[in-house]
């Protein structure tokens, strides 16, 4: 039986999200992080330093008491032959109490089926926050992943058409992320993505200093006045830039 691309929710789960959405106000920040779950991620145990980086920026968010209410994560995995929503938009306190998903790295690497799916959940979320009245900051897009596109040149281009128009009118900030091998680089895929042609290089796998600074960003986002430009701390704690052309 083929899985899924999007929650199939039941009709007591869809209420449970209407009352949380009636009943916080708050400005929200939606954030899409996508993970590569290819074969190739079980190297280095990738996934699931990957994971133990989520659940820690779940419990940072949770712990800040703005962040606890306008914060929203949504886990896209893809691996195989497609992309699937793992974990639908929820605040983090309702992440930590559902427990993270229980990835499985195997396949190939369908980044542009990953982008789509994002998008497409993205909106139907923006949709939910218009139909209850709420508004939200930029959303964020994360791309995490160590090898290239799979499936179909033709729809890498695509989804890098889509995230860079989108990038352009100020509409999502788009962050791309590599874990790969620095001998043998895999990221042409994810520097295509990249609005700006720019793909962070995950040194020494330093999953929980990316996760931290993530955290402390998106802080600064839910903390900030709508419309305000917010300035970010800069990742060369943890990250070194590949600029496009290489890979």
């Amino acid at each position: 039986m083929a899985r899924m691309r999007f929650p199939d929710k039941t009709p007591e789960e869809y209420i449970l999200e209407e009352s949380d959405l009636v009943s916080n106000p708050e400005t929200r920040t939606p954030v899409v992080i996508c993970v590569d779950c290819s074969f190739s991620m079980r190297q280095q145990g990738r996934l699931e330093r990957v994971l133990r980086g989520l659940d820690g920026f779940c419990r940072d968010m949770n712990q800040d008491s703005i962040a606890r209410d306008s914060v929203e994560l949504c886990i896209v995995s893809y691996g195989g032959t497609a992309a699937r929503v793992e974990r639908d938009f929820a605040t983090p306190d309702r992440i930590l109490e559902q427990k993270l998903p229980a990835l499985r790295a195997n396949g190939g690497t369908p980044l542009a089926d990953a982008v789509q799916t994002a998008l497409e959940n993205l909106e139907l979320r923006k949709q939910r926050y218009r139909d209850n009245g709420i508004t939200w900051y930029r959303p964020w897009l994360i791309l995490i992943g160590d090898g290239d596109e799979s499936q179909s040149p033709r729809e890498l281009a695509g989804a890098a058409a889509l995230l860079k128009a989108e990038s352009d009118a100020k509409h999502l900030s788009v962050l791309c992320i590599t874990v790969g091998d620095e001998e043998k680089m895999e990221c042409a895929s994810l520097m295509r993505l990249s609005p700006d042609g720019r793909v962070q290089y995950l040194r020494d796998m330093k999953f929980h200093e990316f996760f931290a600074w993530l955290s402390r960003s998106i802080e600064k986002t839910s903390q900030s006045m709508s419309g305000e430009e917010v300035s970010y701390e800069p990742t060369s704690t943890w990250g070194e830039v590949l600029e496009r052309g290489r890979g």
